[in-house]
């Protein structure tokens, strides 16, 4: 393993700090089966908590730090954490120590919670290794190859797909604030780029093309962002926090489809039956699937009885074996004649300038982005266009990128 750095630490070896928490821990108590958080920004710091759990048998919860003081006590609260690791160092005990259970996560990470509350992932080594495994063999990055990112390892597309992959197959990270990510990638020039398509947008085409491969996903990629990655190395990939989180990649440069997800990768991937609006749900089954969701301390299966994990995502079938994003079962809405409305194939030519509202209403409700398309149209009842101011639309977009059809509903009803 190389060194892991951050703006700030930038050449400490996390192994180095990792042996001194590790005694810490062991000198309160702490062992195998408990539950640590930890609130740091990504860095060598974060890194070495992660192994000292890891060495001691501990359940890693890293928690972002941007997150409020009530946010960080009900995500402890839902963890059921028995200590925690406070910035400077120092470790507190909220519980006391107990046996350890017979099922013990590696990781517990929180969903974005676009779709409503968050919710607590309890991830094991198996799976988190077979995304590692599957996923590496797909990209084939040699030790030492550089990385240079800033997808939080708070969250399960940075955690495994860019710091445990590259903790484990030797890369060299080194992670920037999103705000630094443009000139960091373009002053470093790094191998390999992991990042969603919000930030990825912003990267200069010569540096994109410069790039030996890496991954985007997190969001819907589609329109001229599409059509500039079909000139680089770049593949999509898919997955959710239940899947620890890759399920499928496409191949390098291969971006014909707008919102493509690629193919399968490490696991099974199948359509359910369509539903009474013909919509068909992705499924996935395999060893990268969670161990569960913590609800009440319990710890409930993410599968249904026939081992399959249903995404909530719509899907169609390509011609190749790939899969495209036909958007969230539980982003259709109902309009009040009882019409359902799938919005997100009636915002594809759009190019993310249009986002579809309008639950329990007697029309659709655009609302747009910048200036009113000249040739715009919907084959639905629907109200005029909305522009809609750009902090509307920063309110309404997460750290990944996505824009939340829920919040942004709740923001236009009370303005």
């Amino acid at each position: 393993m190389e060194v892991v750095t951050s703006d700030v630490g930038s050449g400490v070896d996390p192994r180095v700090l990792a042996e001194g928490l590790v005694s810490r821990l062991r000198t309160q108590g702490f062992g195998p089966g408990e539950t640590l958080a930890v609130t740091l920004p990504n860095g060598p710091e974060l890194a070495a908590a992660f192994i000292a759990c890891a060495r001691l048998g501990m359940t890693f919860v890293p928690l972002h730090p941007r997150l409020t003081p009530s946010e960080v006590d009900e995500r402890m609260r839902l963890a059921s954490v028995s200590g925690a690791l406070a910035a400077d160092g120092s470790v507190i005990r909220r519980r006391p120590s107990q046996e350890p259970t017979a099922i013990s996560p590696t990781i517990i990470l929180f969903t974005s919670g676009t779709a409503g509350g968050a919710r607590a992932i309890a991830l094991g080594e198996v799976g988190l290794l077979a995304v590692v495994d599957s996923h590496h063999a797909a990209l084939g990055y040699p030790p030492g190859t550089r990385i240079l990112g800033c997808l939080p390892w708070t969250h399960a597309f940075g955690f495994t797909l860019e710091f445990l992959m590259g903790l484990l197959k030797g890369a060299r990270l080194h992670s920037v604030p999103p705000d630094a990510f443009v000139d960091g990638i373009t002053r470093h020039r790094p191998e390999l780029l992991f990042g969603v398509p919000r930030l990825v947008s912003a990267v200069p085409d010569a540096v994109l093309s410069s790039l030996a491969g890496g991954i985007v996903g997190g969001a819907p990629i589609r329109g001229s962002l599409r059509v500039r990655l079909e000139r680089t190395r770049l593949r999509v990939g898919y997955g959710q926090t239940e899947c620890s989180p890759g399920a499928t990649l496409g191949r390098p440069g291969e971006w014909e489809h707008d919102d493509f997800l690629g193919r399968p990768v490490g696991c099974e991937i199948a359509l359910g039956s369509p539903d009474e609006e013909g919509g068909r749900e992705l499924r996935v089954r395999g060893s990268n699937v969670a161990l569960g969701s913590l609800e009440g301390g319990i710890l409930k299966p993410v599968v249904g009885p026939d081992g399959w994990l249903a995404t909530g995502d719509l899907a169609v079938p390509t011609d190749d074996g790939g899969f495209v994003f036909q958007g969230r079962s539980d982003e259709r809405f109902k309009l009040n004649n009882g019409r359902m409305v799938n919005p997100v194939p009636l915002e594809l030519p759009y190019e993310d300038r249009v986002l579809l509202i309008g639950a329990g209403q007697s029309m659709v409700q655009p609302l747009v982005r910048g200036d009113i398309p000249l040739d715009f149209s919907l084959p639905v009842p629907h109200r005029a266009p909305r522009r809609m101011p750009e902090s509307f639309w920063a309110a309404c977009t997460t750290a990944s990128g996505k824009v939340s059809r829920r919040r942004a509903e709740q923001l236009f009803a009370s303005s």
